[in-house]
């Protein structure tokens, strides 16, 4: 007997339904692919919003550092009028409208007649364009602002005359040939006779010891000599100035390679410019991206009764002698104008006009001004850091 086997109760899918199942799926995948798409774009935002804070706060610790210390190290008192000449800097080299070299003690103009380093200076830099124009300018004088492992040590003299020696701490101590300064902690009189005699260089030990050189020696009991370190050796050349100093400032690199591609157009690199002690030029190293302004405020005890009564612009400082910025300088405020991330078109930050300060004081920066910005200035998440430093060693 023969079996017969029949299809017609067999399903399967028609074309139609294939079709339709088939548009479905592709639906889903482009929504799903424009999901993606936007979290990988939020995700990029987040990263880099994220490397910016990171280098905001690191950069801008080492500043706030810089500021902290401020004079430390620095003699209140000169036995010689102090014609340093420590920045060789051409004008316009680092930010536009500002000479280095106007900081230099040998041009201090506060009528100290030994023209006693000031810690703390500052100015307004102008620029080839309203973008640069209006950016603050700043100088720090200190021995431990400079870049040399040497110069956060420190030690005093042990003994008198030909006795004397520099005490060591079995830690983070002088080598031989460091190059150092000394002080009477008394006064905080510079030991040295002039301009040439001011500095001097670690000796080779003898007896186990590092002697102190004849004219740097304490002759009494009662004197106390702090011993400072500026530089190390290298390379062996003598000190332009009894500290070191630090120059922030912003700039845009001229290379378009050194210049971060999601940093907003016009906007710089808030450099830290140290300076070397053998041709008086400098070393600069980036410590933020991105920046479109700097402003500089102090709070100032003008009577000297302990309280803040005056806040002044970035210039007050100028015609302030260093003993009037020590009794009088109570705060430094920075405020430095950045931004988060990279742009993003989905983004819209409200406001052109930024206002950079306080007490009436900086200005309002205009975000249009920036060159070749256009109008993509609103597409950048924008944010202001603000240093409040109480300077600790004047």
């Amino acid at each position: 007997m023969a079996i017969t086997l029949s299809l017609k109760n067999e399903s399967g899918f028609t074309l139609l339904e294939l079709i339709v199942v088939m548009g479905i799926f592709i639906v889903v995948i482009m929504i799903s692919a424009g999901t993606f798409e936007k979290i990988i774009k939020m995700s990029s935002q987040q990263v880099k919003s994220s490397e910016s804070n990171i280098q905001g706060v690191v950069g801008l610790e080492l500043m706030r550092a810089d500021l902290e210390h401020a004079g430390y190290g620095l003699p209140w008192t000169l036995s010689f009028v102090a014609n340093f000449e420590e920045s060789s800097v051409e004008a316009n080299t680092l930010a536009n409208g500002i000479d280095p070299a106007l900081f230099n003690d040998n041009n201090n103009a506060s009528g100290d007649e030994n023209k006693v380093p000031r810690a703390v200076q500052s100015a307004t830099a102008t620029g080839a364009g309203d973008w640069e124009n209006g950016r603050d300018y700043l100088v720090i004088k200190s021995a431990n602002v400079g870049m040399s492992s040497v110069a956060r040590n420190w030690s005093y003299v042990v003994g008198v005359d030909t006795s004397s020696s520099i005490k060591e701490w079995g830690y983070e101590d002088f080598v031989q040939n460091d190059w150092v300064i000394t002080l009477n902690s008394k006064d905080r009189r510079l030991i040295g006779s002039d301009m040439t005699h001011f500095s001097y260089q670690i000796p080779a030990k003898s007896g186990g010891v590092f002697k102190v050189p004849t004219d740097y020696q304490p002759m009494d009991d009662s004197e106390v000599y702090l011993v400072y370190g500026l530089r190390n050796n290298n390379p062996a050349t003598t000190l332009r100035a009894p500290y070191n100093r630090v120059d922030f400032y912003i700039k845009r690199p001229a290379s378009v390679n050194d210049m971060p591609t999601r940093c907003a157009q016009g906007s710089g690199i808030l450099y830290k410019a140290v300076l070397k002690h053998e041709d008086g030029e400098v070393s600069s190293y980036p410590l933020l991206d991105c920046v479109a302004d700097m402003q500089v405020i102090y709070s100032l005890d003008t009577n000297e009764d302990g309280g803040v009564d005056l806040h002044a612009n970035e210039d007050a400082l100028s015609v302030m002698s260093s003993s009037d910025i020590r009794k009088q300088l109570k705060e430094i405020r920075v405020y430095i104008l950045s931004h988060e991330g990279e742009k993003d078109a989905s983004f819209m930050y409200p406001n052109s006009t930024i206002p950079m300060g306080e007490y009436g004081l900086g200005r309002s920066y205009d975000l249009t001004k920036l060159s070749g910005i256009g109008t993509d200035w609103k597409f950048y998440r924008w944010k202001i850091y603000t240093l409040v430093v109480v300077p600790r060693n004047l």
